[in-house]
């Protein structure tokens, strides 16, 4: 009897412990196992950078998510304004990798007009909340032209306005080509000097009308091109020529 009552123990024992290594291990929506202790963890997206009224994107990523249902919203630093994906000038994505939510909002060009922080909340269903904050930081590129005569020196630049790091620039001509291949151009990348960097680049002797490009990188796999213009005009010399011979032709209708 004693025996009976003993494999009866044991298999009712068993049976317990089956079931509660079911639920420590049993997957979560993301097709992988839940690790109980493994604590929810926000990472925002690196500063987005670029010019004032452009579409940009910032995300935020929760790892270790639990194993259920979790809600995302997006709220704007500067007005505390709610974000929701129906709005035109927004856009809200999600992508689930393993035991990691991503959620990406975009930034439309028309909304995107000053420097901001954007909030990500992620909610489960038992009320807990972790959060993120991603940063956007907008600059303004104006370009400077040029006017000279034919055979002058001529000086292009680019200000950059409201940055916030050293940025990196490149000049190339119409062609696309470097600046730093051609000769008779060169260039100063210029630094930051209280929010404002200036960038420019000499032609020794200017000989025709032509479109150069002044490229930004806050980082390196982002760009940001504004294009300059050089306006050759006629030379000193055939100026002073062309006043000769109008004069000639003045003096001889008198006659």
């Amino acid at each position: 009897m004693k025996f009976l009552v003993l494999i009866a123990t044991v298999f009712v024992l068993g049976r317990s412990n089956g079931d509660a290594s079911s639920t420590n291990h049993s997957a979560n929506q993301m097709g992988t196992p839940w690790t109980e202790g493994s604590e929810p963890e926000v990472k925002a997206s690196r500063p987005a950078i670029g010019h004032m009224r452009t579409t940009m994107s910032v995300s935020c990523s929760l790892m270790n998510a639990p194993g259920e249902n979790v809600e995302e919203t997006w709220t704007r630093g500067s007005d505390g304004k709610v974000i929701t994906d129906s709005e035109a000038e927004f856009n809200i994505t999600s992508s689930t990798e393993e035991t990691t939510i991503t959620s990406t909002l975009t930034i439309g060009a028309t909304v995107n007009t000053q420097d901001d922080t954007y909030t990500c909340t992620f909610k489960s269903e038992d009320s807990s909340e972790w959060n993120g904050t991603a940063k956007v930081y907008l600059f303004i590129v104006t370009p400077h032209n040029a006017t000279v005569k034919k055979g002058e020196l001529a000086t292009l630049s680019c200000v950059m306005t409201d940055i916030v790091k050293n940025l990196t620039v490149t000049w190339k001509d119409g062609q696309g080509k470097n600046i730093t291949e051609l000769p008779g151009h060169s260039f100063v990348n210029g630094i930051n000097v209280d929010g404002v960097q200036e960038s420019t680049m000499t032609i020794k002797k200017a000989e025709k009308n032509a479109t150069y490009t002044c490229t930004l990188h806050p980082y390196p796999d982002e760009t940001y091109t504004t294009p300059v213009q050089l306006f050759v005009t006629s030379s000193a010399h055939f100026v002073g020529s062309s006043a000769i011979l109008a004069g000639l032709f003045f003096v001889l209708s008198l006659w």
